[in-house]
């Protein structure tokens, strides 16, 4: 993605994974730990986008435009605003100065 506005990476987002740690009563809870910080810009689907991904597991998600980086993978999380997402796919460019654009999904507990 060639035609984006580097201006437009305007919010930040926190970068991390999610650990398990143990609490004083010795029960496991995941939790997110930060490793870094992001920006980023919106990334409006079109029409035929929008139609194309109804009824499919990327129907109820959103996409965001990071600067190229080895930074982030699948098993990334991210999260915005304070919700946090899982990395569902990440459309790559590889040109130093391009723009990749990666789905997220909100991550909701016990599922």
């Amino acid at each position: 993605m060639k035609n984006y506005s580097i201006a437009r990476l305007n919010k930040v987002a926190e970068i991390g994974k999610t650990v398990s740690r143990r609490t004083g009563a010795g029960i496991n809870i995941s939790t997110f730990e930060p490793t870094g910080t992001l920006f980023y810009g919106s990334y409006n689907r079109t029409v035929t986008q929008t139609y194309q991904i109804t009824g499919t597991d990327l129907a109820d998600t959103i996409a965001i435009v990071v600067r190229h980086t080895d930074a982030i993978d699948d098993s990334t999380q991210v999260k915005l605003n304070g919700t946090l997402y899982a990395i569902q796919s990440i459309a790559y460019d590889d040109d130093p100065n391009a723009f990749d654009v990666v789905t997220l999904k909100k991550v909701t507990k016990g599922a």
